[in-house]
C-alpha cells in the first residue's frame, strides 16, 4: 500500500512533466522576446546592485534611507500644517466684499506685495497714467487696515483696465485671478467689456497685511513654496458657497478656468476615491506595458535590420494606438484632476512604480509586500485630492510620491540586496570548492601518474636477466695438454 502511494506522485509527475514542458515551449515560442527581455533587465539589475554594494557601504545606505525618510516625514508635517491652518478654517480675506460685489459683473482680486498706495494698478499701469485721464470713472472705495477694495463701472474712459489683459504674458510672481457668475463675462475681451459696460470690482490683497494668510511661518511657507493660488481659489471658493450658481473663476495669469460645482463630501467618497485609483492605475499599467514592449520589438526588429540587412516592416497601428490611447487617458485624468500636470505626473509614478515591480522585484517579500504599500501610499493621495476637492493637491502629490520612493529603497535594501549579496557569496562557495575539487583532482591524478611510473620502474627492474660477469683473465704461461692427460694411455698409432 506503501508502495503504491510512494509510486503515485512519481506517475502524475511523469505524466504531468512533458505537458508542463511542452506548454513552456509553446509560451516561449509565441513569446520569445518577452524572455529576452525580462533576463536583459535582470541581468541590468543585478549588475546595478552589485556595483550599488561596492560603492557604498551599509552605513551610508542606512544613512540615505533615514534621509528620505525624513523628508518624506518633514513634506507631510507641511501638509498636515498647511490643511489645519487653511482648510480647516474658512479663508475670509474676501469678507468685506460679501455683500457688495456685482453679481452681474467681475470680481478681480489680485496679491500685491507691500501695496501702500490704492489705486495703483499692476506693473503694467502707474498712477500718472490713470491721472492723464479726462473724464473720471465713478468709483467706489472701501478701505480696511489690509484690504483694499475698488469697484469700477467701466465706461469708454476706463482704457486702462484693459491693457491688463492685453499687455502680454504675465510674469510667474503674479496672483490674479476673475471670478463671475457668468462665464461668458470671462472669455470676452476687454473691448467688449467696455462695449457692454460690465462692471468689474479689483479687490487687492497684501500677504505682509492681512491677517487671512495665517502666520509668519504660514507666509514663509506660501511665498517660498506653496505660492497664493490655492489661497485665492479659496477665497472666492467662500463667496461662491452664498450664491446658487456657483459661478465660475479664470486665472488671468496662467489663462485656466475653473467651475464651482457642488459636491458631495461626505466620509463615503473614499469609497469612489478607492474604485477610480484603482481603475486609473491598472489602466496606466497596462497601456505602459503594451507600450514598453511594442518600443522594444521595434528596437530589436531594428538591430536585426541593421545586422542581417534585411527590411522590416514599420509597427504603426501599434505605436499609433498606444499614442492615442496614453492620451486619451491623459485628458480623462487631466479633467478628473483639473490640471494636466498633475494626471502627468501621477502617469510617471505609476511607470516608475511598475517598473520597479517588474525589474526589482524578485523575493518573495517583495513580491507580496511593496505593492500593497505602493497602493496605500497612492490611495492617500487619491483620498485627500478627492475629499477636499483638488486643495494642495500638488503638495499631496509630492508628499505621497516621497513615501513611495522610501518603500522602494527600503525593500530594495533589506529583502532585494541582501539577496542578491547572498546569491554572490553562494556562487563564489561554489566556484571556491569546485577549483578546490578540481586541484584535489589535479593532485590525485598526479600522484597516481607518478605511483605508476614507480611501479613501471620497479617490473621493468624485476623482469630484466642478469648480465654474466667476464672471466678474468690469466697471465701465466701455457700448460701442455699432455700434461692434463697423464693418466690417459698414449694413443696407438696403425701401421
Amino acid at each position: 500500500m506503501s508502495e503504491n502511494q510512494a509510486n503515485l506522485p512519481n506517475n502524475n509527475n511523469n505524466n504531468v512533466g512533458p505537458n508542463r514542458i511542452r506548454n513552456a515551449t509553446m509560451n516561449q515560442n509565441q513569446n520569445p522576446l518577452i524572455n529576452v527581455r525580462d533576463r536583459l533587465f535582470h541581468a541590468l539589475f543585478f549588475k546595478m546592485a552589485v556595483t550599488y554594494a561596492r560603492l557604498f557601504p551599509p552605513s551610508f545606505r542606512r544613512v540615505f534611507e533615514f534621509f528620505v525618510l525624513l523628508k518624506a516625514l518633514f513634506v507631510l508635517f507641511i501638509l498636515a500644517y498647511i490643511h489645519m491652518a487653511f482648510s480647516r478654517s474658512p479663508i475670509d480675506c474676501l469678507e468685506e466684499v460679501r455683500e457688495g460685489w456685482p453679481r452681474d459683473g467681475i470680481l478681480r482680486v489680485q496679491i500685491m506685495r507691500n501695496s501702500s498706495q490704492q489705486g495703483v494698478p499692476l506693473t503694467q499701469l502707474s498712477l500718472a497714467a490713470l491721472q492723464e485721464e479726462e473724464d473720471p470713472e465713478e468709483e467706489l472705495s472701501v478701505f480696511n487696515s489690509s484690504l483694499q477694495v475698488s469697484f469700477s463701472l467701466i465706461g469708454p474712459q476706463a482704457t486702462l483696465l484693459g491693457d491688463w489683459n492685453n499687455a502680454g504674458p504675465w510674469p510667474q510672481e503674479e496672483y490674479i485671478v476673475e471670478y463671475s457668475l457668468e462665464y461668458g463675462f470671462l472669455r470676452l475681451s476687454q473691448s467688449t467689456r467696455q462695449k457692454l459696460n460690465i462692471p468689474v470690482m479689483v479687490v487687492t490683497l497684501d500677504p505682509m497685511k492681512d491677517e487671512c494668510f495665517g502666520d509668519r511661518f504660514s507666509r514663509f511657507l506660501l511665498d517660498e513654496f506653496l505660492g497664493y493660488d490655492d489661497i485665492l481659489m479659496s477665497s472666492v471658493k467662500a463667496l461662491a458657497e452664498n450664491e446658487e450658481n456657483k459661478g465660475f473663476l479664470r486665472n488671468v495669469v496662467s489663462g485656466e478656468h475653473y467651475r464651482f460645482v457642488s459636491m458631495w463630501m461626505a466620509r463615503t467618497s473614499y469609497l469612489a476615491a478607492f474604485v477610480i485609483m484603482v481603475i486609473f492605475t491598472l489602466s496606466v499599467s497596462m497601456l505602459l506595458r503594451y507600450s514598453h514592449h511594442q518600443i522594444f520589438v521595434f528596437i530589436v526588429d531594428l538591430l536585426q535590420m541593421l545586422e542581417m540587412n534585411m527590411t522590416i516592416a514599420f509597427p504603426a497601428a501599434p505605436l499609433l494606438t498606444v499614442i492615442l490611447a496614453l492620451v486619451g487617458m491623459e485628458a480623462i485624468m487631466s479633467e478628473f484632476f483639473n490640471d494636466t500636470t498633475t494626471a502627468f505626473y501621477i502617469i510617471l509614478i505609476v511607470w516608475l512604480a511598475d517598473q520597479y515591480d517588474a525589474i526589482c522585484c524578485h523575493t518573495n517579500t517583495s513580491k507580496r509586500h511593496w505593492l500593497r504599500f505602493f497602493y496605500l501610499y497612492h490611495f492617500a493621495f487619491y483620498a485627500y485630492h478627492y475629499r477636499f476637492n483638488g486643495q494642495y493637491s500638488s503638495l499631496a502629490l509630492v508628499t505621497s510620491w516621497l513615501f513611495i520612493q522610501h518603500s522602494m529603497i527600503y525593500f530594495f535594501h533589506h529583502y532585494e540586496l541582501p539577496a542578491i549579496l547572498q546569491q554572490i557569496r553562494i556562487q563564489e562557495m561554489l566556484l571556491q570548492n569546485q577549483n578546490h575539487q578540481t586541484h584535489q583532482e589535479q593532485n590525485q591524478n598526479e600522484e597516481q601518474i607518478q605511483s605508476a611510473l614507480q611501479d613501471n620502474l620497479n617490473n621493468n627492474h624485476h623482469s630484466t636477466p642478469p648480465r654474466p660477469e667476464p672471466l678474468p683473465q690469466d697471465h701465466s704461461p701455457p700448460i701442455a695438454e699432455s700434461s692434463q692427460t697423464d693418466s690417459s694411455p698414449p694413443p696407438s698409432v696403425e701401421l
